[in-house]
């Protein structure tokens, strides 16, 4: 998926190959152990996909979600929590697990109390190695040449050779999960269908399980007041020129204090703006052949756009070097908009209150003459593996992932999310949950990287201690429901391709660091046509010939 400045953006900047380097972990060998041939789909038997069927006992949506992925949004919390799991998951046996965080470290299990009202809930004694992020690409590699691997695995598809590892030492989770079969983890189930597919398949099977997220791709936040203030704020997809757009910044710009918030990590946020000129998302599909997004006229019309505005002084000074304040800077009124992911919405919303209305800028009418696009997300970002075990153990397993899936609303949701109430949380007014300084202070959900093992469909909800949220959802959903309209999918997402796990990290940085080069006026927009050449030929056309045979190869499921 489009790089930006969003936690997967940073792990790919680690550097994929640095960690196979270091530790001289190669997988090479267990690219045979499945099939023959682990890192494709070509010539297998498909497995269905998990049937999706809403669980039952969910809260009913105020606004409802589409299968275009807008999402469930919620105007209060809800009243009654019903019970999402009929009976303990676990045996009391040991769980180990690999997962990251994006926090501090946990405390101790002995001293941390969300951990240990888990084990109890879950029946388990959750064995928890929780990583730091910007480690995930070391500590990967150590885990794997030690050849233990823990009984549940969160990985995502940028880690080294993840597909590879998963073939030959993880479970294939079909028999139990494939169509109906998902009936017996109800939970599971009501994981939307886009969010499985994401996660893909591997030598025809079903071996990962997808976190979902939402399909609402990166847009640019904005703070309503000061696009008004600058004649800038239309609500309407298309509804204002590029270079209207363009003055209103140029307004909004000057004693310290700027149009729009970018930051080199990201590249600038050009996954907000280039999808405004009619670039197809990540790749192009025309006639079962597969073309990259940056070679089109399209990508080179929004790249020059950067650079316009860079030079018309609407970017934060030196944005280079303020990857570390992007978010503050929105939320404290520095930057009238932003780039963000889909997911930073709450983190917003909950940090501004009521400093300026929340909103999102709709996709503008481009120089270019195309239809203004958005980019669809995949649908998941993470993805969990389970160890090979005999079928009890397995069972076993998926009933604790079952558990940490519960959908909002659900009283397995709210202590996965916020703990034990009277220790963790208390009430406000409308019954959602306050975090205590215990929780605040560490004793929470983000320190174990539970977020990356398992979780239902994430909703559109503001607790009670937010100002307006119950209208900043409704905004926020009404966005979701008119990009979806626009929204563009990338044809790559749940394929396979042994060429792109290997040189995406490296075409990744090529592609950034041109774009960061021609925004910054250190080289000319035309220099971006012998990029794009070296980049077709460091492996960019290698992986659209294995991408294109992949998806016909899904098109006959």
């Amino acid at each position: 998926m489009s790089s930006g400045i969003s936690r997967r953006t940073v792990l790919r900047t680690i550097g994929i190959g640095t960690a196979l380097a270091a530790t001289g972990v190669s997988l090479s060998a267990c690219s045979t152990s499945a099939g023959g041939n682990a890192l494709s789909n070509q010539g297998k038997e498909l497995a269905p996909w998990p049937d999706y069927i809403p669980h039952p006992d969910a809260p009913k949506p105020d606004l409802a979600p589409s299968d275009k992925g807008v999402q469930p949004g919620y105007a209060a919390y809800p009243k009654e929590l019903k019970q999402s799991v009929a009976e303990k998951p676990g045996d009391g046996s040991k769980v180990t697990v690999w997962t990251i965080t994006w926090g501090a470290p946990p405390k101790a299990k002995e001293k941390h109390q969300l951990w240990q009202a888990l084990n109890k809930q879950l029946g388990v004694d959750l064995d928890l190695v929780v990583v730091p992020a910007m480690e995930a690409q070391q500590k990967f590699a150590t885990l794997v040449a030690g050849g233990e691997l823990p009984d549940i695995l969160a990985v995502s598809q940028y880690l080294p050779n993840p597909t590879e590892l998963i073939a030959a030492k993880c479970q294939d989770l079909t028999e139990f999960l494939s169509g109906d079969a998902v009936k017996e983890y109800p939970n599971l189930a009501a994981i939307p269908t886009y969010a499985w597919k994401a996660a893909g398949r591997i030598d025809g099977k079903l071996y990962r399980f997808p976190v979902e997220r939402s399909r609402i791709g990166h847009s640019l936040s904005a703070n309503q007041e000061r696009l008004k203030e600058a004649g800038i704020w239309v609500p309407e997809i298309g509804g204002m020129t590029v270079d209207d757009f363009t003055k209103g910044l140029q307004q909004l710009s000057g004693r310290k204090k700027w149009g729009m918030g970018v930051a080199g990590l990201g590249a600038f946020g050009f996954n907000s703006v280039v999808p405004m000129f009619g670039v197809p998302n990540q790749w192009a599909l025309k006639d079962g052949r597969f073309t990259s997004y940056i070679d089109s006229d399209g990508f080179k019309a929004g790249l020059e756009q950067l650079a316009k505005w860079q030079k018309a002084g609407v970017f934060r000074a030196d944005p280079l070097s303020h990857d570390a304040t992007l978010g503050t800077d929105f939320q404290t009124g520095i930057t009238a908009t932003v780039s963000r992911a889909n997911i930073d919405f709450t983190g917003n919303a909950i940090a501004i209150k009521d400093g300026f209305t929340l909103e999102t800028v709709r996709p503008l009418k481009p120089t270019n003459g195309a239809s203004p696009g958005h980019w669809f997300s995949p649908g998941a970002d993470y993805f969990t593996a389970l160890k090979k075990a005999p079928k009890e153990r397995i069972r076993l397993l998926l009933r604790v992932m079952d558990f940490l899936a519960a959908p909002f609303g659900t009283k397995e949701w709210e202590l996965v999310n916020y703990g034990v109430e009277g220790t963790h949380f208390t009430r406000g007014d409308d019954g959602s949950p306050v975090q205590t300084k215990l929780a605040l202070d560490g004793d929470n959900k983000d320190t174990l990287g539970i977020s990356f093992i398992a979780t239902g469909q994430q909703v559109l909800f503001l607790p009670a201690g937010v100002p307006g949220g119950a209208e900043s959802v409704k905004r926020r959903h009404a966005f979701q429901t008119e990009i979806a309209e626009i929204g563009v999918v990338d044809p790559s997402v749940g394929l396979l391709s042994k060429t792109w796990y290997a040189k995406q990290n490296e075409l990744m940085l090529l592609k950034e660091d041109a774009i960061k080069a021609i925004v910054m006026g250190r080289k000319p927009l035309s220099s971006w046509d012998s990029m794009v050449k070296d980049w077709k030929a460091k492996g960019g056309d290698q992986a659209a010939e294995e991408f294109a045979k992949e998806y016909a190869a899904a098109a006959k499921a």
